[in-house]
């Protein structure tokens, strides 16, 4: 559905269920492979009982993460039911370059990620299931860059996701223009 604003056609109230179910179960993935991978693996010592079932439950659902941004990649190019909006001012414009950022750090996340476990020539153990590393073991400085890259990558798509909440929640308490409420479920 294409909707462009003016004044004879107003916004629609909401994205469509799927646009927005894709978007915060994202949303809670992202939060979730953030705070386990970071305690998993940097506040946790390598001894404690409980770092297994983190490194598991980071690799089962950035599995699952990777299939559900693959498909809010596709629903996006076949052009699912969003609504389209017209860019116009800069605002409009930084908007849509956090998004695209967004989707490439985070994508890039997902395949640093991959990368970092199958450097090391083991599978990745998503849900009990391996998937095993199509590459055979790298060096360990190979490991090491990719570990760093999916840290700090990590990080990066922290700070831009945390700004992109941070400009909903202004739409909605300070614009108070409706923004933030047509990606509420």
């Amino acid at each position: 559905m294409t909707v462009i604003s003016s004044p004879q056609s107003p916004m629609p109230a909401h994205y469509s269920w799927e646009t927005r179910w894709l978007h915060w179960i994202t949303a809670v993935l992202v939060v979730e492979q953030f705070v386990v991978g970071q305690v998993g693996w940097h506040f946790m010592e390598r001894t404690a009982p409980m770092r297994p079932l983190m490194v598991v439950t980071h690799t089962s659902l950035g599995v699952l993460l990777a299939a559900v941004f693959l498909t809010r990649v596709a629903w996006g190019m076949t052009g699912g039911r969003a609504i389209r909006f017209p860019v116009v001012t800069a605002q409009d414009r930084a908007a849509k370059g956090v998004h695209h950022l967004l989707y490439m750090l985070l994508g890039g996340e997902i395949v640093l990620g991959y990368m970092a476990r199958w450097s090391t020539g083991r599978p990745i153990i998503a849900f009990g299931m391996p998937i095993n590393s199509p590459f055979p073991a790298m060096s360990s400085a190979t490991h090491h860059f990719f570990s760093w890259l999916h840290h700090w990558g990590a990080w990066l798509l922290f700070w831009v996701a945390l700004f992109h909440a941070c400009a909903g929640l202004y739409h909605l308490l300070f614009c108070r223009d409706r923004v933030f409420q047509r990606m509420l479920p």
